[in-house]
């Protein structure tokens, strides 16, 4: 009886032994499996910390600068100080010519508008070296049966899924190309400025033109006045016709009324140069005692040529426009080249971890990216075709300033050391007749209008030449004149 109790009792032995070893087993599992648990989050922690570095490193320092762009900005910055603290002199009681350019390079608007399109296109630069995709940080919640757990929690960082991850030749090539337009643009500043002194220069050249005239007319004027008070006596003594009276009041109000015309002219050459020195229209510029006058140029037609296609502003900006045109070509070739996206994912129990890249193959943008290219190489022609016919131009207009200058010169040594002395001589041997009643008043008119108009000749052929000097200078980025 015992052994059977003894024998039917062992299976329960059996199993509650078995039920003991399992239940041990399973606790010392759960025991090593919590034991071993707080590494796999310092595991975890490593390797998204060390994902997000390299991404952010990958991302946030793919920002090209291409050598130059640090000389740019301080070029820009030491040309703009005038525009950043806006802050221009005034100009003295009688300014000269210098003073007027001098004070239109620090406060015209136009200038001061290429200077910030300048700037701005500087500007461009980081922007176009620069990724254009973001950090993007994600996680993913698992729920089952209303419950959470962390090993179905994930956390994960990689780039904007709407941006891909740009090749860095691409980026540097399109730095590049955003430096020689920003150069581009810097040289168009530079061509203003050369531009603005022609403008200057001219406005100034039409007002003191204007002042000598006026004196001109207001000589003859005064010449005529004394004309009809002689004719005046003669006829009150009756020693002169009443024809010879009207005549001569009739020249002295055409006389006057020249004078008139000039005086009027005055203030709009006046609201000219305003304009340029940004000053109110009506404040006050002496009017010039003199007509400006530049020493002749001695340099040759031929250094002069070569002076403007080394110096020429346009044509050295045509020629950064020409490298920015040949890098947009080089970057709608690298187009063809495919993009990439990385991504990095761990859950939260630190026991799985991923990493996955994903290439955008441009499979099916191929017949876009051949029009790019084929648009890159036109835009390319087109611009070597437009500085060639600026080349062209250029040297039209250098040989045609210089004509004009070297013609000027040689009517003002004409007509100042010559036919003017000759004419003074004559008016001044008709006056001496026409005392002593040997000469008619006619006579005398005639003399004084040849001497005014001689006069008049020289200083306009004065005007034009100091007018197509500047111009010249401002085609050969120089003074030229010593």
């Amino acid at each position: 009886m015992i052994n059977t109790v003894t024998r039917a009792s062992r299976p329960c032995e059996r199993r509650d032994h078995l039920k003991g070893f399992y239940r041990r087993t399973f606790r010392l599992r759960l025991h090593r499996a919590w034991v071993s648990r707080p590494c796999h989050p310092k595991r975890s922690l490593v390797f998204a910390s060390v994902a997000i570095l390299a991404l952010s490193f990958f991302l946030a320092g793919c920002t090209v600068h291409p050598p130059g762009e640090s000389e740019e900005r301080n070029a820009a910055r030491a040309a703009g100080t005038p525009f950043v603290h806006r802050q221009a002199q005034p100009l003295p009681e009688r300014p000269t010519e210098d003073d007027m350019v001098r004070r239109a390079m620090e406060s015209n608007p136009e200038l001061e508008q290429k200077y910030w399109e300048w700037r701005a296109a500087i500007e461009q630069i980081p922007q176009d070296g620069t990724q254009s995709t973001n950090l993007a940080l994600f996680a993913g919640l698992g729920i089952t049966n209303g419950s959470t757990r962390l090993d179905s929690t994930t956390l994960g960082l990689g780039n904007d899924p709407m941006a891909d991850i740009v090749l860095p030749p691409k980026l540097s090539t399109a730095a590049r190309r955003a430096l020689e337009n920003a150069r581009a643009a810097g040289l168009r500043f530079r061509k203003t400025q050369f531009e603005l002194r022609a403008k200057v220069l001219n406005a100034y050249a039409d007002y003191a033109l204007t002042a000598e005239m006026l004196r001109l007319e207001e000589a003859i004027a005064r010449l005529l006045e004394t004309a009809v008070t002689a004719v005046e006596a003669k006829n009150r003594a009756g020693a002169g016709g009443q024809q010879d009276v009207l005549r001569a009041r009739n020249e002295l109000g055409l006389a006057q009324n020249d004078v008139a015309n000039l005086q009027s002219q005055l203030p709009a050459g006046r609201a000219a140069l305003n304009a340029l020195l940004d000053r109110p229209v009506d404040a006050p510029i002496p009017v010039p005692d003199t007509m400006p006058m530049s020493a002749p140029v001695s340099q040759s037609d031929g250094e002069v040529l070569e002076l403007a296609a080394s110096r020429n502003p346009e044509w050295s900006a045509l020629a950064r426009e020409v490298s920015a045109h040949e890098d947009g070509l080089r970057l709608a070739r690298l187009q063809y080249l495919p993009d990439v996206s990385l991504s990095a994912n761990t859950d939260l129990t630190g026991v799985t971890q991923s990493l996955a890249g994903m290439v955008t193959v441009p499979l099916l943008r191929y017949q876009a990216i051949d029009a790019a290219v084929a648009q890159a190489q036109a835009n390319l022609k087109a611009t070597q075709a437009m500085r060639r016919r600026a080349g062209n131009d250029l040297a039209a207009q250098v040989v045609m300033d210089l004509s004009v200058i070297r013609d000027a010169d040689r009517q003002l040594g004409l007509f100042e050391q010559t036919i003017l002395p000759r004419a003074r001589q004559a008016a001044s041997v008709v006056r001496s007749s026409y005392e002593t009643g040997q000469s008619s008043l006619l006579d005398l008119l005639e003399a004084q209008r040849s001497v005014i108009a001689i006069g008049r000749l020289a200083a306009n052929l004065r005007a034009v030449r100091e007018k197509r000097l500047a111009d010249l200078e401002a085609i050969t980025g120089r003074p030229i004149a010593p």
